[in-house]
């Protein structure tokens, strides 16, 4: 490995290759050298895509030579979910049920990326099937979250590896999935910033399902303006322009109830700093309850959840082929799909089309609702592996706060803003309407820059 700053931000490696100061060429070498050392049992990546990343990384190389960079993420080396298709190679979602599974095209996420000049390094490990917060997969191996060196504690999932590459500086950006969480969660307990979109606003072609309804795709980064170019490499526009954002004006909402709930030591308290800081620089908050929050999540607590009917439709087939393969807690969580009514699904469904409304109304008006992204520190690995009540309690309180912006269509983003009890990082999340994801980011770059 050459002498380079491993953990640099995405935007700032390519503006070395734009001045030439670096190439493609060597960033992507240095990388997969760092995730060959660091990571040789491939917990974080489940396989390494080096005869990809290296020819892309030397067409990266020429443009750069020649002045012609496609992207300001050009060259820049990235890390893919392991849930992503990608031609050619292995994408198993995380499961020795899909160790075969070959796909002949990149999902249409990647190729756009790819097309951009963004090099892909690797798939990264994952809950299996992506139906898990916490990140645990004894199967295909655990990331471990690297803030407690005494302690193996879990990453936060499903975008387990995703998190853990960026966080230990094995690649520049990250790409994960967020259906409950999965973007967010990772991304908190990894002290990184984290964008979870609006449901349809990015393809989901060639992206393994888990809840087609809720299932999301978003960029894990290490800024806010790392998270907007990459979000500009997933849909193919330009990046927003974040030049000039201010907190001139801002009203946040404080909902209290579920979303402030139960938190761990030091959660409440690394927020509450957070935004005496906002306010002292002049932003509006706005305390009173939000009673469809607390409604979502009581109607999430029912039988009749629509993303464990979806994700039954989608993996009961698989799970009762290869059962013994399968993590138990994920074959539990899946196969509680089968005694779903059909009739309380609709009425669920319209429940929850109506808080959705009534939260949309309720919340006109006002720039982001602000909640700690995550109630809990995560929890040691060891004590969670063998699945059990310690396991679903764990993995229910990591998706508490961070599934109701799923559920109720919204765009949110999680910032870094301090450490928990166990110096675990904590993180703050910022839930917009629905397609505002532009605004969203001019708003966390003008409270990243307030804050830090």
């Amino acid at each position: 490995m050459t002498d380079f700053d491993a953990h640099i931000p995405a935007l700032a490696l390519g503006q070395l290759f734009e001045t030439g100061k670096r190439t493609p060429g060597e960033a992507t070498d240095d990388y997969l050298a760092r995730a060959r050392e660091l990571d040789p049992d491939h917990r974080i990546y489940v396989r390494l895509t080096e005869a990809r990343a290296r020819t892309e990384a030397a067409a990266a190389t020429d443009r750069a030579r020649r002045g012609m960079r496609l992207h300001p993420l050009d060259g820049v080396p990235l890390s893919w979910k392991d849930i992503f298709d990608s031609a050619g190679t292995v994408t198993a979602g995380g499961s020795l049920a899909l160790k075969d599974r070959i796909p002949d095209h990149d999902a249409v996420v990647l190729a756009r990326a790819a097309q951009a000049g963004s090099v892909c390094l690797g798939k990264t490990s994952m809950s299996e099937f992506a139906f898990s917060g916490l990140g645990v997969n004894p199967t295909c191996g655990t990331p471990v979250n690297p803030f407690d060196e005494v302690t193996e504690r879990v990453p936060g999932g499903s975008s387990a590896g995703a998190a853990v590459a960026l966080a230990r500086g094995l690649c520049a950006g990250s790409i994960g999935t967020d259906t409950g969480g999965s973007v967010r969660i990772p991304s908190a307990w990894n002290g990184l910033v984290g964008l979870k979109t609006t449901a349809g606003r990015l393809s989901l072609k060639g992206t393994l399902p888990l809840a087609a309804t809720f299932d999301t795709i978003g960029p894990l980064a290490r800024n806010v303006a790392d998270a907007n170019a990459l979000f500009s490499l997933l849909t193919g526009d330009k990046p927003a322009d974040l030049s000039g954002s201010s907190l001139a004006g801002l009203t946040l909402w404080l909902p209290g109830g579920i979303g402030w709930s139960s938190l761990d030591a030091g959660i409440a308290n690394a927020v509450d700093a957070a935004l005496r800081k906002l306010i002292h620089k002049g932003v509006r908050i706005i305390e009173h309850p939000i009673p469809e929050l607390d409604a979502i999540d009581s109607l999430l607590n029912k039988s009749a959840n629509r993303l464990v009917a979806e994700a039954y439709a989608n993996w009961a087939e698989t799970i009762r082929s290869h059962e013994g393969e399968i993590y138990p807690p994920v074959v539990e969580r899946v196969m509680a799909g089968e005694g779903i009514a059909a009739h309380d699904l609709l009425k669920a469904d319209e429940e929850r089309r109506r808080l959705t409304q009534g939260y949309l109304d309720r919340t006109a008006g006002i720039d982001a609702i602000v909640i700690p992204t995550v109630a809990i520190s995560p929890p040691p690995i060891g004590k969670l592996v063998e699945g059990g009540p310690d396991y679903f309690k764990a993995n229910s309180l990591a998706l508490r706060n961070t599934r109701l912006a799923n559920q109720l269509g919204l765009c949110a983003l999680t910032l870094p803003v301090g450490f928990d009890a166990h110096g675990i990082p904590v993180g703050m999340m910022l839930q917009a309407h629905p397609d505002t994801e532009e605004k969203l980011l001019r708003m966390g770059t003008a409270i990243e820059k307030a804050l830090h």
